[in-house]
């Protein structure tokens, strides 16, 4: 039998009973996509992924996100046109960029205030961004 107390969970913060983070993925990789999916989900969110910067926009304006984590280079709009595209609906909104590419791309996140990380990822690394982007979002609402 399954049992819940109740009275435990009052004692919780409301976030931490009700709320789990939302994360969208957007990177052409499929296996890339699946493995950020699996592990932001360990990290306690709730993920969505799209291969391309054009699925990733269509979500992100159907539902409301915390976090987006983009690739910078992929087939049919860069990250960088995709996180345009978000700070013009959600300006506060959280965002990593990963890329491979050596593109110097440190002026674009200050003026769109994303954090950059390169691959390949060390996953500690990654987790602290996430981890933070998070905590400055929930500070904001």
């Amino acid at each position: 039998m399954f049992r819940v107390d109740l009275a435990a969970l009052a004692t919780l913060p409301y976030s931490t009973v009700l709320y789990s983070p939302r994360v969208l993925i957007v990177d052409d990789e499929r296996y890339v996509r699946g493995f950020l999916s699996d592990l932001v989900a360990v990290w306690g969110c709730h993920a969505d992924v799209a291969a391309s910067g054009t699925e990733g926009l269509r979500l992100f304006k159907q539902k409301s996100y915390d976090l987006v984590l983009t690739d910078y280079v992929m087939p049919g709009g860069s990250g960088l046109e995709l996180v345009e595209n978000v700070r013009n609906s959600d300006a506060d909104v959280g965002v990593i960029m990963l890329t491979a590419s050596g593109a110097d791309l440190d002026g674009h996140g200050r003026r769109l205030g994303f954090q950059l990380l390169r691959k390949p990822l060390q996953i500690d690394r990654l987790e602290a961004a996430v981890k933070q982007a998070l905590s400055e979002r929930k500070s904001e609402t």
